[in-house]
């Protein structure tokens, strides 16, 4: 047998050992003696034809409760309001910075409770100028709750906000699993054996679309600690990161 190809197989059954491990007697909290072993276990994922960088995988996880969240949708008045009495300036010059200040100061104006929306990135398309937030509670973003900000010719026109508003956290915190067990998970549900290019991960707050009551703007649901996998331009995989012993 090729003595590479053995090491490898070798350093994917002991990535997969420890991780067992780690899951069943380590108590988390940002520990720095975690087992990551990223350029195996890349190494590993890409032989089942998933390609990752090492440099994507998070090293750390933590102790996670859960999040009890609020559907406050309902076309977020408080921003039509702060839309329609904010004088706001037009982007003189056409750069980033101005744009994110001036969609800042929108977000402001329409009051604390939009106080958790962190800037995440800017999608420009002719004319067009699109400013996106993403919801974000002690660290962590919650999925499917985001504000976005439309500029026309540097003006501030209109905007689109879907709002899951934090309640609170549950009183009791549980281990989560690693990144490095949820791309192994991850491959395990790889049926079609297609290639799969990862582009990026990260633990976020989620619940399913289909337990969250819509039709009612003030709807209380619970959200769970979740590795979000994006790969192949736009395709997304939830894995739930809870340790499960």
């Amino acid at each position: 047998m090729n003595w590479s190809k053995a090491k490898t197989i070798l350093i994917a059954a002991l990535i997969i050992t420890d991780i067992f491990l780690i899951l069943t007697y380590v108590d988390f909290g940002f520990k720095d003696d975690e087992f990551n072993d990223n350029e195996a276990l890349a190494e590993f994922l890409a032989q089942k034809n998933i390609y990752v960088s090492a440099e994507a995988i998070p090293e750390r996880h933590k102790d996670m409760p859960v999040l009890y969240v609020q559907n406050e949708d309902d076309n977020c008045p408080e921003m039509t309001s702060a839309l329609s009495a904010g004088d706001f300036p037009k982007v003189s010059e056409n750069k980033d910075e101005e744009y994110i200040r001036i969609a800042d100061s929108f977000i402001k104006a329409a009051g604390p409770k939009y106080d958790t929306a962190v800037f995440e990135r800017i999608e420009s398309s002719g004319a067009a100028t699109s400013v996106i937030y993403k919801n974000v509670i002690d660290g962590v973003a919650i999925e499917k709750s985001r504000i976005v900000c439309f500029f026309k010719d540097g003006v501030l026109e209109d905007f689109e906000c879907e709002w899951l508003g934090a309640v609170s956290f549950h009183s009791k915190k549980q281990n989560t699993i690693s990144a490095s067990q949820a791309l192994l998970l991850f491959m395990a549900q790889n049926e079609e054996k297609k290639d799969i290019y990862i582009d990026t991960i990260e633990m976020i707050y989620w619940l399913d679309e289909g337990s969250l009551d819509t039709e009612t703007a003030i709807s209380a649901d619970t959200a769970f600690p979740t590795w979000k996998i994006m790969y192949n331009d736009g395709e997304a995989s939830y894995i739930d990161g809870y340790a499960h012993q």
